[in-house]
């Protein structure tokens, strides 16, 4: 598992093309064999970095992409089978001392004798490509396997459980900080990439109408320590939170919601507080990396609402500021899937909320310029649901992110290829034209991108996108063929 030393020094000559990467899970890896998936992975896309998943406590069993089916291995489903979801051997002791821990190693498991890590990075050195663990933060519905999960949980302002852990907790901290030491320290990483697919609760309370959080005991203490009246958040959010005030309000929507913000100003340093957080987890992951494995490339994975369609976040998490605490930052610009995404994800909850004063066309024709979209290029809302948006799009989410980074850190763009859209019953699939996905790599790394990543997963990528991929990659420099 020790990567010669020649292939360290190819990897950082190659550092001046294009990182052409993929995501991928250790299932895939495994299912079809390592050798014979990297094959796949060269001979189509020159692929030269994976980016693989080291623990997967925030999947569901979903079956694979249909369009993935002409692979030379397709993808096998995972419902029925006993998989594990820590995929690293991570030592128990070094978190015996935390409320929360990792899944223990379970001799019954599928792959239990198996270490993906360890036969991935041996046969990736072999072939120059690079290994990053790809590290999702992992949601309350979904980590009933992490045994002290729950001990870590937000709080909802009524004490129940929220829909992901509290970044405040210091033990939550102290677990994924030692998660990502004990694996540089364990496997010769190129790199970590770590996420969590939140935006804060003053978004998910005026846009989607869930539950305010955080308000457990960590989380009291660092507002009154800001000099934040955690009463006067609460009660902002209760007047948020309110059906009263999404019935016709005499002033119009928008009005009725500045109003509160206007007599509540906690709820804005409340919203900022919990983000820096999540900055300072990228802090301690980013430190915790470096005092074992300086040379090791640790990034923010930015997911979709992050990236491109909620503006409170984008106003009060620059990417400026996670270039401080990052190699590289992978801003999501799933251009295809976004469509469907803008619909039922964004225009029609923020116009049944904040928007309500709008019709659905009206609310789009604002989102558009909003966020800096040409609407004369982009979908109708009639058409949303079967049309994606243009790689204008995708050219302009990574220009802004380049630009904001100004150098300080790598910009590694996430192009989505064939990426599902979740319906009410199951996944619907989107298909991705390769003209499509050629232009969409081409426009990002014209906008100033590092390097490109096939997302979301391998198991949900045809083979004709693959190839469109790696074609418009090697045409824009890449070493690999």
């Amino acid at each position: 598992m020790t990567r010669p030393e020649s292939n360290i020094v190819a990897t950082a000559d190659r550092r001046a093309a294009p990182l052409v990467g993929i995501q991928i899970a250790p299932t895939d890896l495994l299912d079809s064999g390592v050798d014979e998936c990297l094959d796949f992975l060269q001979e189509t896309a020159g692929i030269d970095a994976i980016f693989c998943y080291s623990q997967t406590y925030h999947l569901g069993e979903s079956p694979p992409n249909v369009l993935a089916t002409d692979h030379p291995y397709p993808p096998r489903p995972e419902t029925g089978r006993r998989l594990p979801r820590l995929w690293v051997r991570l030592p128990q002791a070094a978190f015996a001392d935390l409320s929360v821990q990792h899944e223990p190693v379970d001799v019954t498991q599928e792959f239990a004798e198996r270490d993906a890590f360890a036969e991935a990075i041996d046969r990736c050195a072999r072939r120059g490509v690079r290994v990053y663990a790809r590290f999702l933060e992992a949601g309350m519905n979904r980590a009933a396997r992490i045994p002290g999960y729950a001990t870590v949980a937000a709080k909802n302002l009524d004490g129940s459980a929220s829909h992901g852990p509290c970044w405040n907790h210091p033990d939550y901290r102290e677990w994924l900080a030692r998660t990502v030491l004990e694996m540089l320290r364990i496997y010769p990483l190129d790199g970590v990439q770590y996420g969590a697919e939140r935006v804060g609760s003053l978004s998910e309370v005026l846009f989607r109408g869930w539950p305010a959080s955080c308000f457990c005991e960590h989380c009291k203490k660092r507002c009154r320590d800001a000099g934040i009246d955690v009463s006067r958040v609460a009660a902002g959010f209760n007047e948020l939170s309110s059906a009263k005030i999404y019935t016709a309000p005499p002033g119009g929507m928008v009005i009725a919601v500045l109003s509160v913000m206007f007599r509540y100003p906690e709820l804005l340093a409340f919203y900022r507080l919990w983000l820096q957080a999540d900055a300072e987890i990228h802090k301690l992951i980013y430190d915790a990396a470096k005092s074992v494995r300086p040379a090791a490339e640790i990034g923010q994975h930015v997911d979709h609402q992050r990236s491109s369609w909620d503006p409170l976040f984008r106003a009060a998490m620059p990417y400026a500021e996670m270039a401080t605490h990052n190699d590289f930052i992978k801003p999501i610009v799933y251009h295809d899937v976004l469509g469907p995404r803008l619909r039922e994800w964004v225009i029609d909850p923020m116009q049944a909320r904040v928007l309500r004063d709008l019709s659905h066309e009206q609310a789009l024709a604002l989102f558009y310029p909003l966020f800096g979209h040409d609407a004369s290029c982009e979908p109708s809302y009639a058409k949303l649901r079967e049309r994606g948006l243009s790689s204008g799009y995708v050219y302009r989410e990574t220009r802004r992110c380049v630009d904001e980074v100004a150098g300080q850190a790598r910009v590694y763009a996430g192009i989505g290829l064939d990426v599902p859209h979740y319906v009410e019953g199951g996944m619907m699939p989107v298909h991705s034209n390769p003209a499509g996905v050629y232009e969409a790599t081409c426009r990002a790394l014209d906008a100033g991108a590092s390097g490109v990543i096939a997302s979301r997963e391998l198991r949900e990528i045809s083979r004709r996108s693959l190839r469109a991929f790696g074609q418009a990659a090697a045409s824009k420099g890449s070493v690999s063929t």
